[in-house]
């Protein structure tokens, strides 16, 4: 059908009515290109602010985190040191256990360590021990907790619930492949999420039920729910964030704590070692031990031996004992009868009408034969042990024993009594004095008698005891072997007999101008603050700092640095910690030591 003639001419290019049409057309367009052009803009505000308000809280979770994490682990340091101090601790530096699983979701009891735990553990940080509130993460979910082998109390009965901490002590918790990196962990768990499968962890949908023994893969993610400790993984499916707690954060405190109880416990022990009539001296003037050699300390073939002449050096730590394994301490045959002097026997009050002196074994030294006189008639056996003052060593009067009988040896009668005593000579051998009191027949009348004193006589003293109440952490702990002994050489068997030492001859605390009235003192050497892992070894220096480590006579206290903090000497790093054992008028203080 043919068009009108309007109409033909309304379609014609470049007609009016044509470019009305295509001008509309073309407004309709640039009216969507702006609609979505504004579509646009808005999505990508709403993005962006969404992600921003997402990262601000990452940062707000991440920090509010950071902020607890480091409040419980200033808690759990604060803890060691407190329990450390404590008199009968017995196993100072140890960490507390995990929550008792018991006490989950138990509103009276949760917080709780549990007394002992199989190592390592991990639990819910017990709060409440360490007396902290209930600290929680930014998801409100409390903190989890590791600690690692040997340094809390294991429920193992070998050994029974006991540790060995000591200022060479490392951490054994692997961390991000790290082996032997920490000696605990603090956790902040965050929100339950689903844990995918890949990259180390198991496939888990976490929920958090609201008692009962806890799931570990309901807090903690992959690795950290099975031993495996991580910091961190790639991907979106963990949110742990940890913190560690290495040796180095806690050893600083706990050995602070330590020099605190050895001035307590072990320098008081010390004075007493020699300090007793009983050895010819006095609590007021003690004698002290030699020293054993620095050098091969660990264990070394000093076995801690103390030797003639030697006033610096280690404790002289020997036990005795006939059966002695594989302990570098313990020997046999190191205080010993001197068999090429005594036994030999007198009588006041009575006359030996015949004797006989030997050594049957070499534990035993022994006098036999007849006495005969009226009343009370004193014996007296007199022999030596060598090697006594390069030890610590007791009387224990209980291994001399007294016969005597007409007819047969038999058990001491009324008005007998017995006593020893030694007295202490300068190669630090000492003399036994074995008095027996023991009645007599009547002039004319011979009485067997027979006098005997077994090596125990002279015993190990009680520092040496791993299960003293009193000072037995020490020995259990191994401090001793951490422990820098000197002492003024008058003040030892070299000074004898006019034992002691005066203004002129004893060792000097702190500065040029202190006076020399130190008999004995005691330096907790401190972990090695360059090589830790160099240690045990026998180089002083990487134990002792500065004037402490010259082998002269004087010695400094300096504020405890762990690094450098100044280019002057005086601000060096220095760990050393002095105890005081004993000492003559005026009492020592403690200042700051100035370099001469």
């Amino acid at each position: 059908m043919a068009r009108s003639g309007s109409d033909a001419v309304a379609q014609r290019p470049g007609s009016r009515r044509a470019q009305r049409a295509a001008g509309r057309r073309a407004q309709r367009g640039v009216a969507l290109l702006g609609l979505l052009a504004i579509a646009v803009m808005v999505f990508a505000y709403v993005l962006t602010s969404r992600l921003n308000a997402a990262s601000r809280f990452v940062g707000v979770d991440r920090g509010h985190n950071a902020q607890v994490l480091s409040r419980a682990k200033r808690a759990l340091i604060g803890y060691v040191a407190q329990q450390a101090s404590l008199p009968g601790e017995n196993n100072p530096g140890r960490l507390p256990c995990p929550e008792a699983g018991a006490y989950f979701g138990d509103p009276a009891q949760e917080g709780i360590a549990a007394p002992n735990c199989t190592l390592p553990a991990v639990g819910r940080l017990p709060w409440r021990t360490l007396g902290l509130e209930k600290l929680a993460d930014a998801g409100a979910e409390p903190l989890w907790y590791v600690v690692s082998p040997g340094w809390a109390l294991s429920n193992s009965t070998v050994p029974p619930l006991q540790t060995l901490i000591n200022s060479d002590s490392s951490g054994q918790l692997t961390l991000d492949g790290a082996a032997n990196d920490a000696i605990a962990l603090i956790i902040a768990p965050g929100p339950a999420i689903t844990v995918l499968a890949g990259g180390g962890c198991a496939a888990w949908s976490q929920t958090r039920p609201a008692a009962g023994p806890p799931d570990l893969r309901n807090y903690l993610e992959c690795g950290n729910a099975t031993g495996n400790f991580v910091t961190g993984l790639p991907g979106n499916t963990f949110n742990d964030q940890l913190l560690r707690v290495a040796a180095a954060d806690v050893i600083p405190a706990l050995e602070a704590a330590i020099a605190d109880r050895m001035q307590r416990e072990i320098a008081p022990a010390l004075r007493t070692v020699y300090g007793a009539a009983g050895w010819g001296t006095s609590a007021a003037n003690p004698l002290y031990p030699f020293a054993a050699r620095f050098d091969l300390p660990h264990p070394g073939t000093s076995g801690f031996r103390g030797e003639d002449g030697r006033y610096q050096g280690l404790l002289p730590f020997n036990s005795s004992s006939a059966t002695c394994g594989a302990d570098p301490r313990c020997t046999s045959n190191f205080v010993t009868w001197n068999t090429a002097v005594g036994p030999t026997v007198t009588a006041s009050g009575g006359v030996i009408v015949s004797s006989s002196c030997n050594f049957p074994n070499a534990s035993t030294a022994r006098c036999s034969g007849i006495f005969a006189g009226a009343g009370i008639v004193t014996l007296r056996m007199s022999t030596r042990a060598s090697n006594v003052a390069m030890a610590l060593r007791t009387l224990a009067p209980n291994n001399m024993t007294v016969e005597y009988g007409l007819l047969a040896y038999g058990p001491p009668g009324p008005g007998t009594s017995a006593s020893g005593a030694f007295n202490t000579n300068t190669d630090g051998s000492a003399n036994l004095t074995l008095n027996a009191d023991v009645p007599g027949l009547g002039i004319g009348v011979n009485v067997l008698f027979r006098l005997t004193a077994d090596l125990g006589v002279i015993a190990d003293h009680a520092l040496l005891n791993p299960a003293d109440p009193v000072t037995g952490w020490f020995v259990r702990n191994e401090w001793y072997r951490l422990v820098y002994y000197a002492a003024a050489q008058e003040s030892t068997a070299d000074g004898l007999p006019a034992h002691g030492c005066n203004s002129t001859d004893c060792l000097r605390f702190n500065g040029s101008s202190s006076p020399y009235n130190i008999r004995a003192l005691l330096v907790l050497a401190g972990r090695s603050l360059s090589n830790p892992a160099a240690r045990p070894n026998g180089n002083l220096a990487d134990y002792l700092e500065y004037q402490n480590v010259d082998l002269g006579t004087r010695y400094e206290q300096r504020p405890a640095r762990a690094s450098k903090v100044s280019i002057t000497p005086i601000n060096a790093p220095f760990n050393d910690r002095l105890i005081l054992v004993d000492w003559i008028a005026p009492a020592p203080t403690f200042p700051v030591a100035t370099l001469p």
